[in-house]
């Protein structure tokens, strides 16, 4: 089947004063019949599962009790999967005077699907003919995002001569980014199903999963060794496919400043130039990654990576 996505939007703006503009948008859309790609390999079914015999089921049997014995695994990638996205903006810009100007926007959103989740090892469907089993939050399903987005434009000299070359032509622009953390499941580490999937999640022995979710005002070693309660995360029981949910935490959010100084430069009528300064995460925050995911594994619950730290570079740039 082609893959179909229906997506709608409602938009009211209004100008406010003399110099702001407000913009409200409620932006929708629902695919279907949607399929994974062989890079990243979501959406694969595996449909040469073996079979769970209670009392007589063990890895060194799992190719003895699969559908098809003559067959090890079969991944099937099928236009099968559902999705759907709904959000809240909220835009703001502001045209201020000596040549500042900043934009600001907010998005509240949610999206959902029933893809296999990523960070299996095979990025499978957790539970053989039961596509919705691995319905639930989109690993990109960042719920809330806010950027700040100013740019001011130095005062030059305004006499004509040479010194101007040096001095006019300067702006200042920057990008602060606020986001939430990304979702991620939590994995058992053994195939206690004996489905020969391997993709089994961890069961929650508590009654509420906020009781996994540890004080985020921690320090950072803290946030490192132990990003959540991993206490309430045993191996699931034997027979089954976990009692936890499709990407049921999120892991650090982030907080980020770009900075950019550029000038322009008039070369001729036809050519022109742009010298930079780019600084990318110019305060050297630490932008922590998710943590380990797989009870079985000694780093369950720690970060052990984090996005890039300070990085500078120069550029010139020549338009024509």
């Amino acid at each position: 089947k082609a893959s179909r996505v229906a997506a709608w939007n409602l938009t009211v703006e209004q100008q406010v004063g003399k110099s702001w503009l407000v913009r409200v948008g409620y932006v929708g859309n629902v695919g279907t019949d949607l399929s994974g790609t062989g890079d990243v390999e979501e959406g694969q079914q595996e449909i040469n599962p073996a079979i769970y015999i209670p009392g007589n089921s063990t890895e060194a049997n799992t190719q003895q009790r699969r559908i098809n014995p003559a067959f090890s695994n079969v991944d099937l990638i099928a236009p099968t999967v559902r999705s759907n996205y709904n959000g809240f903006q909220l835009t703001l810009r502001k045209q201020f005077s000596y040549g500042l100007s900043l934009d600001a926007n907010f998005t509240w959103s949610k999206s959902l699907d029933d893809f296999g989740p990523i960070g299996s090892s095979t990025y499978i469907n957790t539970k053989p003919f039961d596509q919705m089993f691995d319905f639930g939050p989109s690993p990109g399903d960042v719920t809330r995002v806010l950027n700040l987005s100013p740019i001011y434009q130095l005062p030059g000299l305004k006499e004509d001569s040479w010194k101007t070359r040096f001095t006019n032509g300067w702006s200042i622009s920057s990008i602060l980014s606020w986001q939430s953390g990304t979702p991620f499941t939590v994995y058992s580490g053994v195939d206690n199903s004996f489905s020969g999937v391997g993709a089994d999640r961890a069961d929650f022995t508590g009654t509420d999963i906020s009781q996994a979710k540890l004080n985020p005002n921690r320090s950072h070693s803290q946030l490192v060794n132990e990003y959540f309660n991993t206490s309430f995360f045993v191996p699931n029981a034997v027979g089954t496919f976990g009692n936890t949910g499709k990407n049921i935490l999120r892991g650090p959010g982030l907080f980020n400043t770009d900075l950019a100084v550029f000038k322009n430069i008039e070369l001729t009528h036809r050519f022109s130039g742009q010298f930079r300064f780019e600084a990318f995460n110019v305060f050297n925050n630490v932008n922590f990654l998710n943590p380990g995911n797989t009870v079985e594994n000694s780093g369950f619950g720690q970060i052990t990576t984090a996005q890039d730290p300070r990085i500078l570079q120069f550029a010139l740039k020549i338009l024509f």
